[in-house]
């Protein structure tokens, strides 16, 4: 199917593009991976990988070099470059599993409430976004540190697309639309702008200043998308 994409921002444009040609299936059935909790220097590649989202959890991606993550698994820094060509290829990797585990962290949440109706399960994927940056939030400003930055390769358009697929299908699924209607696309853009400047609040620290009274909690900020 030929989709006129035309006039949107280049990442969304992108995303839409590709969900409205098949390109990335979303499957909201789909059962959660389980990540792994240690590797071994058989595949120096996840170890790498590992170590670095260690470190992102307690400090900035400045504090990242190639040369410390390699001593840090015990290779050597050449080692580290047969698979990765430079810092921000690893950053650029990070990045991509980001948004898969993004994708899996929405699904396990609509999972874990099968009879959810539509509005509940918009509901529900929303919680889930604020949560995993509540719990990642290192990863998470990685993710979306800067526009365009990581949007040449090819793995991180397919997942943040499939990421953001989860909000469209759902849109689709409660308006009763194809995924290409712009009524959907708007309503899964009003969602994700909705629960990631919210996100984005709670992790600069914005809300914390409010009196106790005046916070929202997530439950409360969904409630307040409006819906069809």
């Amino acid at each position: 199917m030929q989709v006129d994409c035309g006039g949107m921002p280049q990442c969304i444009h992108r995303i839409h593009c590709s969900l409205t040609s098949n390109v990335y299936t979303v499957n909201l059935s789909d059962t959660p991976d389980t990540m792994p909790t240690s590797y071994h220097h058989g595949n120096l590649r996840a170890a790498l990988l590992a170590a670095a989202r260690e470190r992102l959890a307690t400090a900035d991606e400045t504090a990242l070099s190639l040369r410390e993550l390699a001593q840090h698994v015990g290779v050597s820094v050449n080692a580290s470059y047969r698979h990765f060509a430079n810092k921000e290829a690893l950053l650029t990797q990070i990045a991509a599993d980001g948004f898969g585990e993004l994708r899996q962290h929405m699904l396990a949440r609509l999972q874990s409430q099968p009879r959810a109706d539509a509005t509940q399960r918009l509901h529900l994927a929303g919680e889930a976004y604020i949560a995993f940056a509540q719990r990642a939030p290192g990863l998470f400003r990685l993710m979306f540190s800067q526009k365009g930055r990581f949007e040449s390769d090819e793995a991180f358009r397919a997942a943040s697309g499939a990421a953001f697929g989860v909000l469209v299908e759902l849109a689709a699924e409660l308006r009763g639309e194809p995924l290409d209607a712009p009524g959907a696309m708007k309503l899964a853009m009003g969602a994700w702008s909705l629960v990631h400047g919210y996100a984005t609040f709670v992790l600069e620290g914005y809300l914390a200043a409010l009196p106790e009274a005046m916070r929202l909690d997530p439950a409360e900020l969904v409630q307040m998308l409006r819906l069809p």
